[in-house]
């Protein structure tokens, strides 16, 4: 019948592979992982598994009767070898063909999300009022810059920022003027990612109001 929505029924999630602890000389790495760490990552790898435990298993497929293959883990695997593990959380998914795992290998890696940068601050900030920074530092999968920036990354409050600038304007005369500044093209990048950001968020599409915005937080106080 015209207009009728036809509904279908929910799609079951239907889980494959299973929970298994598997002994490490069992299991052995795939040779195609794009995933690559260097020593300061597989250091806070290390740290994390310390300290928290081996929280995330390992992703397997059989390639024989006593055999495994990585499909995602293989630094986790590494790493708890060398903290002596002799045998690991595992979840296996069965015999798949390698097509399969290799596509897997991505989605795995590929899929995980980007983090909202303003969030992953605040929590960032939030455990340093309560944590140690060195063990932060030591744990958390950032460089020293990342962490710095996060660390220090300004909460601005737009609504804020319009009241101060509103308190600035009073008496003045609206009259437009021109700025020159030259700079670093390093420290130019830095500026122009600021302008755009303060652009989205304070939902303005003009370029000069977006700093005046960034400004007016630190005339004002």
């Amino acid at each position: 019948m015209a207009g009728t929505k036809v509904l279908t029924p929910p799609i079951p999630a239907l889980s494959i592979g299973q929970a298994q602890t598997i002994p490490a000389a069992r299991i052995r790495p795939n040779p195609w992982n794009p995933n690559q760490m260097d020593e300061d990552m597989i250091a806070k790898e290390r740290q994390s598994i310390e300290q928290f435990g081996f929280v995330v298993p390992i992703i397997v497929r059989e390639t024989g009767p006593f055999d495994f293959q990585i499909v995602d883990g293989e630094h986790r695997w590494v790493v708890g070898q060398d903290l002596g593990m002799t045998e690991f959380p595992c979840w296996n998914l069965g015999i798949v063909d390698e097509d399969t795992a290799r596509q897997l290998t991505i989605v795995l890696n590929e899929t995980r999300g980007t983090a909202d940068e303003d969030k992953l601050a605040k929590l960032v900030q939030d455990l340093l009022q309560r944590r140690d920074e060195r063990g932060l530092r030591a744990v958390l999968p950032f460089d020293r810059e990342r962490f710095d920036r996060l660390a220090k990354r300004r909460q601005i409050d737009w609504e804020a920022l319009e009241a101060k600038r509103q308190v600035l304007q009073q008496g003045t005369n609206e009259r437009w003027v021109e700025r020159v500044f030259r700079m670093p093209s390093a420290a130019a990048i830095v500026v122009d990612q600021a302008i755009q950001r303060a652009m989205r968020d304070g939902e303005t599409e003009h370029s000069w109001r977006a700093l005046e915005l960034i400004a007016a937080d630190y005339v004002s106080g």
